[in-house]
């Protein structure tokens, strides 16, 4: 006898969902907090390795709530089934691909532009980055590309556009969210000439797709050549 699924009755709690939209936005922050106790308690670069479960125990906490206290389908969330054929779904994901490789180029080369108009320093946050291994760079990799759209992107997306009835203020909180975040740990050039114009791309792709596969793709290939080139520099 096949068992049936388990059906949630969905139960919206404003509380609730204002609680998780909190602990989505403000995950950069926690992990900022507790960066002394990750340095305190792990060698150098494992701190770093270690602060990656921030952001994936928040992904936890957050669609937990969701789906087991308010009784929300992950599909609201951009979890959904594609029912398009697989070389539907490939095209789409090539196309993805491309349009954030050029993406990339443009606002990359844009930035350094800026960074060399004013005489700004280089960027001390990629200096880090070049000292990690790669058991390091590549999980970070992973984990930006979807823990970030996650509590970026998708969950307070939906749950503020269910909570203020208005999608474009929900997105523009995230993007002002997604970006000031950022400060933490980059420089305000960076911050202005990378990190908005392409929160800015990414919430508008979802906006239009819905889809948290697209628009982790889309994040995966922009943050290829931060943390992933690094890795293949010396071979080059």
């Amino acid at each position: 006898m096949i068992a049936k699924r388990k059906r949630f009755k969905s139960r919206p709690r404003t509380w609730v969902g204002i609680f998780c939209v909190v602990i989505a936005l403000s995950t950069p922050i926690v992990q900022k907090l507790l960066g002394p106790w990750f340095e305190t308690n792990f060698e150098f670069p494992a701190d770093r390795f270690v602060s990656l479960w921030v952001f994936w125990i928040s992904v936890i906490i957050v669609l937990c709530l969701a789906r087991y206290v308010e009784g929300y389908s992950l599909g609201v969330f951009g979890f959904q089934k594609s029912e398009k054929s697989l070389r539907s779904r490939l095209i789409e994901w090539i196309v993805a691909v491309l349009a954030a490789m050029v993406v990339t180029g443009v606002v990359v080369t844009f930035s350094e532009y800026v960074r060399k108009q004013i005489g700004g320093e280089p960027v001390r946050a990629l200096e880090l980055v070049r000292m990690l291994p790669a058991w390091v760079l590549i999980p970070a990799w992973i984990t930006g590309s979807f823990t970030e759209e996650v509590l970026f992107r998708s969950y307070p997306i939906e749950r503020l556009t269910q909570i203020t009835g208005k999608r474009w203020l929900a997105g523009t909180i995230t993007i002002i969210a997604f970006t000031g975040m950022h400060l933490l740990s980059w420089d305000w050039i960076h911050v202005l000439t990378v990190v908005l114009p392409g929160s800015i791309i990414i919430t508008l792709l979802y906006m239009w797709k819905r889809s948290l596969a697209f628009v982790v793709i889309v994040h995966a290939v922009i943050n290829a050549p931060l943390l992933l080139l690094p890795l293949i520099a010396p071979f080059l």
